[in-house]
C-alpha cells in the first residue's frame, strides 16, 4: 500500500474513534469526578485495536486540543504515519504528519462545521 494511501487510512481510523470516545467523554462530563479515569478507545491507526486506555477526563481534552493528535496505547503508534509527542505511565500522545495530518485536519474541520 502507498504511504499516502495508508496515511489517509490511518487519519480515517483515528477519526472514527475519537467520533466514538466524544461520545464516552460527553455521557461522562455530568457525573465523573475529575480525578477518576476513564476507560477510552485507543484512538490508534490499527482498525482491529479494541484496547481501551484510562484517561481523565482532562487528559482527554488536553490531548484532544490539536487535531492531529491523538491518544493511545503504549507503544501502538505507527511510525510511518505518526510520532510520539507525549509519553506517560498509562498512554502516548501521537501527532499525524503528511498526508494522515492534512486527512486528520479536514475531518476534524467537518466534525466541528456538522457541530456547529
Amino acid at each position: 500500500m502507498a504511504t499516502e494511501e495508508r496515511q489517509t487510512r490511518a487519519a480515517h481510523n483515528q477519526a472514527l474513534f475519537r467520533s466514538i470516545n466524544e461520545s464516552v467523554r460527553a455521557v461522562s462530563e455530568s457525573g465523573v469526578p475529575s480525578n477518576e479515569t476513564i476507560g477510552f478507545l485507543c484512538e490508534c491507526a490499527d482498525t482491529s485495536c479494541t484496547q481501551t486506555i484510562n484517561l481523565t477526563l482532562a487528559e482527554y481534552e488536553s490531548a484532544r486540543q490539536v487535531p492531529t493528535h491523538f491518544p493511545i496505547a503504549v507503544s501502538h503508534e505507527w511510525p510511518d504515519v505518526e510520532r510520539v509527542v507525549e509519553r506517560y505511565k498509562r498512554y502516548e500522545v501521537v501527532e499525524k504528519f503528511g498526508e494522515a495530518a492534512k486527512a486528520a485536519e479536514e475531518i476534524w474541520r467537518e466534525s466541528s462545521a456538522e457541530n456547529d
